[in-house]
């Protein structure tokens, strides 16, 4: 049975992934509209693009966690700005910057032009990270230094044109590198996911920094164990933690899981709407149709 709320919620999930193709575009019409039914106002989904990598060094820097349905390759920019051009105005295409290979400007202005509402960015100088993945630099054959900085490049052309930045960042692990990011980019709105993984070293950069949001994406099995953690976390932060679920498009129970999963911290109805829908709605900016 569709578990639909009966009043809409204006809620946008911040944190999804296309994973899927054109071949399913039936199945995708559907679930999207299931979503919509059941209070989604706007879905983030990144979007992998992959222009000289082979399959295989691809998904060694997603994981083998995923369960492909789109493009072999992982080349995910046609499909991804189809869906979102059928849909419109309820995807908002991020464009995964991981793998990308050129000059930075040009080639971010060039999915920009095409459709592209935003920057996903993951951090990954090298194989020990949350994911299982290898590191960028051996990956792409190249030096930590050139890596270090084509991700600060990325930041700073997202930052000069008033981008959204969604980044998988391991505080615990990388809170220099954080902070450093955050020190010469302070007014890039940026969503540090997963809590930032650890919700002890992002809360100092919360602190700090007025413009740096967070999510909940694939924190459910967590928050399910330990809800009044989760709870007190969100009613400290209640102006930055932005609803998100982490899932495929081809995933809508586990964007609804999540729905339910926030309704049952209980948390009161004011920070509620922020979760679901204030603070997506600030961090997104422009993005945001209308």
């Amino acid at each position: 049975m569709d578990r639909c709320p009966t009043i809409p919620q204006d809620i946008i999930d911040v944190h999804m992934h296309c994973f899927t193709g054109r071949l399913h575009a039936d199945a995708v019409a559907r679930d999207l509209e299931k979503l919509r039914r059941s209070g989604l106002r706007n879905i983030v989904v990144a979007g992998t693009v992959n222009t000289h990598l082979d399959a295989g060094a691809m998904l060694s820097l997603i994981g083998d966690f995923v369960e492909n349905r789109g493009d072999p390759n992982y080349n995910e920019e046609e499909n991804l700005l189809e869906f979102s051009r059928v849909s419109a105005p309820f995807i908002l295409p991020f464009v995964d910057t991981r793998s990308l290979w050129g000059d930075v400007s040009t080639v971010l202005t060039g999915y920009i032009n095409q459709g592209f509402k935003g920057i996903k960015g993951i951090y990954l100088p090298d194989e020990e990270n949350d994911i299982g993945a290898r590191g960028v630099p051996e990956v792409l054959g190249i030096s930590l230094q050139q890596y270090v900085k084509r991700e600060w490049e990325i930041l700073s052309f997202a930052h000069a044109h008033d981008l959204p930045v969604l980044y998988h960042m391991d505080s615990r692990k990388h809170g220099n590198v954080m902070a450093a990011i955050l020190d010469d980019f302070p007014a890039l709105r940026i969503n540090f996911a997963h809590l930032g993984i650890g919700r002890k070293t992002l809360a100092p950069m919360l602190d700090r920094f007025p413009n740096v949001f967070t999510d909940i994406a694939n924190l459910l099995p967590h928050m399910k164990n330990n809800p009044a953690s989760y709870r007190d976390f969100i009613m400290h932060y209640p102006d930055r933690v932005c609803f998100a679920s982490d899932a495929f498009l081809y995933q809508p129970e586990k964007v609804l899981d999540y729905v339910g999963m926030v309704k049952e911290l209980n948390l009161p109805e004011e920070t509620q709407a922020q979760v679901f829908n204030g603070n997506p709605a600030r961090y997104l900016g422009n993005a945001l149709p209308g």
